[in-house]
């Protein structure tokens, strides 16, 4: 035993005394430091700061105020505020004795009104006594009866003297306030003059850092009513899914962005900064108020953190950017966060969990780019994505190509399309950076040629209907461009305009007389595109022969001779037999794959390898081929991309950032990248075709991509459409598919070919603003079906140089884009016209003279001494097509409707052009040619209807 040891104990004390004191301070320090740790969080430093730009921005407008308080007047109101106040001090005595005297009121006030009540409840008991001993006849009824009036007159009496009370009470306050009126007119004129700047001063001293501030912050007792605390908002219709369990979603991204839905601070840093477009976003006012929204919804990222910079997950749009933060906020990537923040320029992904049931979402501007390159390249034929599935298949009808083009053809395009046609949206399988060794060539070029034979053999049989007889190419190319076709085609000869429309729902316009082998398929495809394809989005532009020969003559003259000299090389049976191996013995032995080659013809190994290439490539995805009606589309689903886990994402042996964005940007770029030095079989190898798409395109299909989420957003959260948004929504799915928006705009919005018109307004085509209140529902369901001109500008053309197509709809389909436009205006479908015009006295007379004297028939036919050459529509059938409350809308201010229309405006800001017809009353001469237009019109649709 030790000597410092004492008895019974199993260890030295002293010793153990150091070790515990030491872990005491050790401990003690460990607290204090865990302690200052928790309560010294960056946030507060952020809202320091914000504070003081809050202080400036608050002496500024303190100067601003100050210089406009007219200072001459304001000594004025001083001087009479001091006059003012001796006049109320010389009243002194008058005042007090008042004072007294409404004191005295007051008490006798009160007690009276205990007088009154006991009265009244004497009444009351006595009324109840004396009803029941009358009612049973009793002998005290008499001395009750008496005792109730005596009552009733006591309660009469304090009645009168509570009515004297209050009337004098009245008096002696008005004769106080007239005492200080003086006085408080004058303060209330100075307040007028100072109350802002006051108020901001006020504001001011609060943001002080004084003794009371560091109390209100101290450690223990700042929960009270802290100065510096986290800020938040607690949305019940948005959740987060937190360890299986959806919450409501708590953001407190406005703890440091202090400023972020107030006006003024735009000029800040951040998070110092107002968040632009208020009126859309964050604004108390705005579409998304921040209150309702909050802010991870659209941004992404953990919001509900904010201990620093890292805590919500910011994450950096530049390698420049990176290095900044790395420097000023020790920023590191947030590899434990499932849904990082987007980067800046792909906020919008955010919008599309809640817009998921439209076609476009209102100012999305960037989302809605990439929804427009998603259908441009076709990406919802291969791969799945909800509330994709009405679109159309985005390549052309394969079953009857053997009458379009030759096989030699379809093998070179197939090889590569864009040696073709360098604008072709038709993607790239061959040649590419994981199949392009001499030994996978030869594979590829045994698939194509199978392809080929396997297609063609399917092809159904077709004779054109029309001859080519011959045309002018001038005249032709003249045609293509002023008709509409670059509404939906780009074409060579024009291609900066080209550029401009960015026409992608038809092929390039080049190199068509080296595709197309038969003139004959041409011109019959120019006057009748259902005939080849039924379901064709193809319009009839109602060509005549001459006009069909001679776009005929035109596309068949461009040629690409170089493509032409190209031969395919041959089908090479052994590899061919080889392959079909492979396929066959996935699920058997080789030797029985081997067997059952062997029972096979050549021409049935030949079919069965094109067979397997087309699904193997997905072929039928974008393009109807016989024998593929039902497959699943080709790649994998993408509704929910934007969740899918980091970790089954194939990075490779790529140096690509490990994000989701940045593997989805660079797989659009180049989607088999991430074979690169990868050893893999031929029939292992990725199959995603390279589309050779911009940085721009990849871009922006990168932010839609990003918004497809497997967030459950909650009924309450998501966007609800109306009645009417949803009649909307239905009819822009028709719009899209034939390309409505390609030539007109809607309501200010698309209008793709309107560029190319130096007058888009009055030369290219109609804009449709307010076209459900325009025209009435059952003229535009029959002028879908029965295309007529309405406008009148070239005399070379039955329209206006450019032509409204008649397209193939069906019923269905007619009568959503009539409710679309109807709904839209919120208009009902029927309009009660009176079956006779009841003209007031001299009415008809005036209207005739308002024709005359304002030169309406000058450009209108239908009218008393138009001219023959009408330049605008015939008002003779504009009782059957326009609404008449339109008509007057549209006479009261055109420009207003349509901003740069030729038609005049006669009756602007309500005064009348002719001052003669009904005294120069804007309104009668309006409703006047309104009732004159419903009695001259006709019946009939249109000057075809019979």
């Amino acid at each position: 035993m030790s000597k410092k040891q004492e008895p019974g104990m199993a260890w030295n004390m002293q010793k153990l005394n150091k070790i515990f004191a030491f872990l005491s301070v050790a401990f003690l320090v460990t607290v204090v430091w865990v302690f200052l740790d928790d309560y010294i969080r960056p946030w507060k430093a952020v809202q320091l700061k914000g504070m003081e730009i809050k202080k400036q921005k608050l002496a500024e407008k303190i100067k601003a105020e100050g210089e406009l308080i007219n200072q001459e007047k304001l000594a004025q109101l001083e001087m009479q505020l001091e006059a003012s106040q001796k006049t109320v001090d010389s009243r002194k005595k008058d005042i007090e004795v008042a004072e007294e005297e409404l004191r005295v009121v007051k008490k006798d006030l009160k007690n009276e009104t205990i007088v009154k009540g006991i009265a009244n409840s004497q009444v009351s008991a006595l009324t109840f006594q004396y009803g029941v001993a009358h009612a049973e006849h009793a002998s005290n009824a008499d001395s009750l009866y008496k005792k109730l009036h005596v009552k009733k007159k006591e309660f009469a009496e304090s009645s009168e003297r509570m009515k004297i009370l209050q009337a004098k009470e009245k008096e002696l306050k008005r004769k106080l306030r007239s005492y200080e009126k003086e006085v408080a007119d004058t303060q209330k004129s100075i307040e007028s003059i100072t109350g802002t700047k006051e108020l901001l001063m006020q504001a001011k001293s609060q943001l002080d850092v004084n003794p009371v501030f560091v109390l209100r912050n101290l450690p223990f007792i700042d929960f009270m009513d802290p100065t510096l605390k986290i800020q938040q908002v607690v949305l019940d219709n948005i959740t987060d899914d937190r360890y299986f369990r959806h919450v409501p979603k708590v953001d407190r991204c406005m703890t440091c962005h202090v400023f972020i839905d107030q006006e003024g601070y735009e000029d800040q840093e951040n998070p110092y900064k107002t968040h632009p477009n208020l009126d859309l976003m964050v604004g108390a006012k705005g579409k998304h108020p921040m209150k309702q929204f909050g802010c991870t919804t659209c941004h992404g990222g953990e919001g509900h953190r904010v201990n620093d910079f890292n805590s919500a997950a910011h994450m950096p749009h530049s390698d420049a950017q990176k290095k900044e933060w790395e420097e000023k906020y020790n920023w590191h990537e947030p590899h434990k966060v499932p849904i990082v923040q987007f980067r800046r320029g792909q906020y919008e992904a955010g919008c599309v969990k809640c817009h998921n049931n439209v076609e476009y979402i209102p100012e999305g501007t960037v989302v809605n780019e990439g929804k427009r390159n998603i259908r441009k390249f076709g990406c919802y034929a291969c791969h799945k994505i909800e509330g994709w599935e009405h679109n159309r298949k985005p390549g052309p009808s394969l079953e009857k190509i053997a009458s379009k083009v030759s096989k030699e053809f379809f093998m070179n395009w197939v090889w590569s399309p864009k040696s073709f046609n360098k604008h072709a949206k038709m993607p790239q399988f061959f040649n590419q950076t994981n199949n392009n060794s001499p030994e996978f060539v030869k594979k590829n070029i045994t698939e194509v040629n199978a392809i080929a034979e396997y297609v063609f053999e399917k092809s159904k049989k077709y004779k054109p209907f029309a001859k080519y007889t011959g045309g002018n190419i001038e005249r032709g190319k003249k045609l293509v461009r002023q008709v509409g076709c670059m509404g939906c085609h780009g074409v060579e000869d024009f291609a900066p305009e080209s550029k401009k429309v960015d026409a992608f729902v038809g092929p390039y316009l080049t190199g068509t007389g080296s595709k197309v082998k038969n003139p004959d398929w041409m011109v019959s495809w120019l006057l009748k595109p259902s005939h080849f394809q039924e379901d064709t989005v193809m319009p009839s532009f109602r060509l005549s022969n001459r006009e069909a020969n001679d776009i005929t003559a035109y596309l068949m003259s461009k040629k690409n001779e170089k493509f032409e000299e190209l031969k395919f090389e041959g089908m090479d049976k052994n590899v061919r037999d080889e392959l079909l191996v492979e396929y066959f013995s996935a699920f058997d032995p080789e030797e029985v794959a081997k067997a059952r080659l062997a029972k096979m013809s050549d021409h049935e190994r030949t079919m069965e390898l094109g067979y397997r290439s087309v699904g193997k490539y997905g072929c039928y995805s974008c393009h109807s081929i016989e024998g593929f009606d039902g497959r699943a589309p080709i790649g994998p689903e993408l509704t929910k991309l934007g969740s899918k886990p980091l970790t089954q994402f194939g990075f490779g042996h790529e140096k690509v950032e490990h994000h989701r964005d940045k593997w989805i940007h660079a797989h659009l770029l180049n989607p088999r990248r991430w074979d690169n030095g990868a050893d893999k079989p031929f029939k292992d190898l990725l199959r995603m075709p390279q589309f050779y798409m911009t940085e721009k395109q990849a871009s922006d299909i990168t932010v839609a991509l990003l918004g497809q989420v497997s967030d459950r957003v909650p009924v309450t959260g998501v966007k609800q459409l109306d009645k009417d948004e949803a009649v909307v929504a239905e009819g822009m799915k028709v719009v899209t598919k034939y390309n409505c928006i390609g030539c007109h705009q809607i309501d200010g919005d698309f209008g793709d070919i309107l560029p190319l018109y130096e007058d888009d307004i009055n030369q290219g085509p109609p804009r449709l603003v307010g076209q459900g209140h325009r025209v009435q529902s059952d003229w535009f369901n029959y002028f879908l079906s029965n295309v007529y001109p309405i406008r009148h500008f070239d005399k070379d053309f039955a329209g206006s140089p450019i032509r409204m197509p008649s397209f193939n709809l069906s019923n269905e389909e007619r009568n959503k884009l009539v409710a679309l436009f109807q709904h839209k205006s919120k208009q009902k479908t029927f309009e009660n016209l009176p079956a006779k015009v009841e003209w007031l006295p001299g009415e008809r007379r005036g209207a005739l003279k308002l024709i005359e004297s304002l030169g309406c028939n000058t450009c209108h036919a239908g009218l008393p001494g138009s001219i023959s050459e009408p330049t605008a529509p015939n008002l003779k059938y504009a009782k059957r097509r326009l609404r008449p409350s339109w008509i007057k809308k549209w006479l009261s201010n055109p420009q207003a409707i349509m901003e740069g229309t030729l038609m005049p405006s006669f009756w602007e800001d309500g005064e009348s052009m002719d001052t003669e017809v009904f005294g120069g009353d804007a309104d009668k001469q309006m409703d006047a040619l309104v009732k004159y237009l419903q009695e001259i019109g006709e019946d009939k649709f249109s000057p075809n209807q019979k």
